[in-house]
């Protein structure tokens, strides 16, 4: 006779609901809350999504072989139509009311990457846009959407699809050796739990951003909490002092991690051992101890009861609110989104959700109706983020013709031709209220190549521009985003001049033989492995220059030999340049851009109708914060080296505008738009010109 695992004990219970469970769910859900409106306060409390996932993987699984031991199969179909029956009704409600918000709320700047995040979650692989973001550094400077926390779910979404399969698959395999379910379970279910905690572990080292996202580095989660529902049920009977121990050292394991973890923490890696732990013993061994009675405190069983309803409507709140507002949430408005979120997770779950689930019509639908009436209402989630999508295409279009035309017809004082840094600026009324490139697709106007750029890779990558027979010069272009921010100038101005020029481009390194520093190892010695390939070319190749760039705010040199940062700064610089112009090969610096306020495109898109305002500017202390070490670096090279300083084309004798002659400077919250970078062609044409000797 087929041994009943604990998870499956429940029918002898007065209401079978566990209620060591529900007052998990609770502690998970407001852990995850409160973290998000009081981070400093509950460092720890995003670990509440690991909770969620133990307790998925113990619930599903024991599902899944109680209907293999009573049925000798499991209906795929009828379990993922429950799943749907389940989970749909209430996210794509939320997706819907906060897709609405975002049309109504936030500037269209915002749009793009909002509306491709709400496709993503509508069809559950937003942890993989995540991932995809966290890799690309040029979406660094993404802000947080309000569709952002899908990614949990997400995860859970491709569990309960994997894991019945897993499950059939592997009985399909065994049965023929006479194999129980149970156990087929625990070699599976092992297996996920060995290699993908391997697999967590690396890649926290090495791709964190991933890690963190990632299915593969989050199944032994779910696995460890359905290994737990394989345990049987004899093994604790009478035992209530074991299960009572061990159920309290995982509640206190639990409140532990919510302190000793902090967003600092490699995660999850190891450190997610404790909460993933902590929760898979309250599951194993909580039922019939104090956390039954503690989890039936009304408030407590009632906020595990609305758990999922909360997690969901929460986060659109606190990231909406300070947009609609103008201004980051305080404390009274945070204990408002608190409340606020309970109490509309409360109506949704009592008078949409549970009503829908519990409906004996909506029960006895078939699996097939319920996967066409899914699709459908798939398709009309989507096309609500699609629709952002095509009006900013139509956007991007109109702002693109209307550039080129300014562009052909040589608009007076265009873009970097305002020359607002100069004592007699050139001032045009006709773009007193123009702004392109159009913020809601700033983030596009971009012309960096994947062939010219190595991310954070070892390799050296380069690409060549401009002339490409017959070149009067060959140069190298070297340094990280801001350098590749260039390209489609550096293409224009060779082409001019009969110029070859090789692009070579690093995420947040540059020419410098000092360390610099990065938020995980890896990428550290990456750039220091890219440096070396940089220094043996421009030692080895016959160039007629080198122009060197990077973004003085990003990735900052390491102090080291009793020196200074600012002075290892300089001498990295120096010491980096001197393998060019020790071989009589002259050395180009230029400036980096001035660093805007982190949230310049959406403070341009939010500004209304007619002339452009000074709201998005920034002093112009704030935006050059740290000297980049050029001129001291030149200074002390010798003739040889060069500074461009196109300074006065950003800001003036006190302010950098957002906008400068019709033109949004910035694409992000650290990189120039194309569409400037090329208003400013003429200005680094000539300082080009004059360092490297004319033609």
């Amino acid at each position: 006779m087929e041994t009943v695992p604990i998870a499956h004990r429940r029918a002898a219970e007065q209401d079978g609901t566990r209620w060591d469970i529900q007052g998990l769910r609770a502690f998970a859900v407001l852990s995850v809350v409160l973290y998000h409106l009081w981070p400093a306060r509950l460092p720890g409390g995003f670990v509440g999504v690991d909770v969620f996932f133990v307790i998925s993987g113990y619930l599903i699984t024991g599902h899944l072989l109680r209907e293999q031991l009573a049925d000798g199969r499991i209906a795929l179909g009828r379990f993922w139509a429950r799943r749907a029956k389940r989970l749909l009704p209430g996210a794509f409600v939320t997706i819907l009311a906060t897709g609405a918000a975002v049309l109504t709320v936030v500037p269209n700047a915002l749009w793009g990457q909002y509306g491709r995040e709400l496709i993503a979650s509508t069809v559950y692989v937003q942890n993989w846009q995540l991932a995809a973001d966290a890799v690309d550094y040029l979406a660094s400077d993404a802000d947080p959407s309000p569709f952002q926390h899908f990614w949990s779910l997400s995860v859970e979404e491709q569990f309960y699809i994997a894991l019945p399969l897993l499950l059939v698959l592997c009985a399909a395999v065994f049965r023929r050796r006479g194999r129980s379910p149970v156990v087929t379970a625990r070699w599976l279910l092992g297996a996920v739990f060995v290699l993908s905690l391997a697999w967590c572990v690396v890649q926290t080292r090495t791709v964190p951003g991933v890690a963190y996202f990632s299915t593969g580095t989050r199944a032994w989660e779910f696995a460890l909490g359905g290994l737990a529902a394989t345990v049987p049920a004899a093994l604790f009977t009478g035992r209530r002092a074991v299960r009572t121990t061990g159920a309290l050292l995982g509640a206190v394991a639990l409140l532990v991690a919510l302190v000793v973890i902090t967003p600092a923490t490699p995660f999850p890696g190891t450190a997610a051992l404790l909460p993933v732990g902590g929760a898979t013993l309250v599951v194993l061994l909580g039922g019939r101890t104090v956390l039954e009675t503690v989890g039936r405190i009304p408030p407590v069983a009632f906020t595990g009861r609305i758990s999922y309803a909360v997690y969901l409507w929460h986060w659109p709140a606190i990231v909406l609110l300070p947009i609609a507002l103008g201004h980051p949430l305080g404390a009274g408005w945070k204990l408002l989104v608190l409340g606020g979120s309970i109490g509309v997770a409360a109506a949704s779950t009592v008078l949409l959700e549970e009503p829908l689930r519990f409906s004996a019509r909506v029960r006895a639908m078939r699996p097939r109706r319920t996967a066409l009436y899914g699709a459908l209402s798939t398709v009309v989630v989507v096309a609500l983020g699609a629709s952002t999508l095509v009006a900013l295409d139509v956007q991007q279009r109109q702002a693109t013709e209307f550039a080129q035309a300014l562009q052909r017809g040589d608009a007076p004082c265009f873009g970097a031709a305002a020359r607002i840094g100069f004592d007699d600026p050139c001032t045009n009324p006709r773009l007193d209220d123009v702004r392109v490139p159009a913020a809601s697709i700033a983030a596009k106007d971009d012309h960096n190549s994947a062939d010219c750029w190595s991310g954070f890779e070892a390799t050296l990558q380069t690409c060549t521009v401009g002339a490409t027979t017959g070149a009067t010069k060959h140069l190298f272009a070297v340094g990280d985003s801001h350098s590749n921010a260039w390209l489609a100038v550096y293409d224009e101005i060779g082409k001019r001049n009969g110029w070859r020029i090789e692009v070579a481009g690093h995420g947040g390194c540059y020419l410098t033989t000092a360390r610099q520093d990065a938020p995980q190892q890896f990428q550290v010695d990456n750039c220091e492995t890219w440096k070396r390939a940089v220094e043996q070319k421009i030692a080895t190749e016959d160039l007629d220059g080198v122009i060197v760039t990077h973004a003085a705010t990003v990735y900052p040199v390491v102090a080291q030999d009793g020196r200074s940062a600012a002075e290892a700064t300089i001498a990295g610089q120096v010491e980096a340049w001197r393998t060019a112009t020790d071989r009589g090969i002259p050395v180009v610096a230029i400036r980096d851009n001035p660093r805007p306020r982190q949230d310049v495109v959406a403070c341009v898109g939010a500004m209304p109708a007619g002339p452009t305002t000074s709201a998005c500017d920034t002093p112009r202390s704030a935006a050059f914060p740290t000297s980049d070490g050029q001129r001291e670096a030149a200074a002390r090279v010798g003739p040889l080296a060069h500074v461009v300083d196109l300074t006065r084309y950003y800001c003036d004798a006190t302010t950098c505008p957002a906008v400068i002659g019709g033109v949004l400077v910035y694409r992000d919250g650290s990189h120039q738009t194309l569409t400037f970078a090329k208003t400013l062609r003429p200005y680094l044409e000539q300082g080009l010109l004059t360092a490297l000797g004319g033609a």
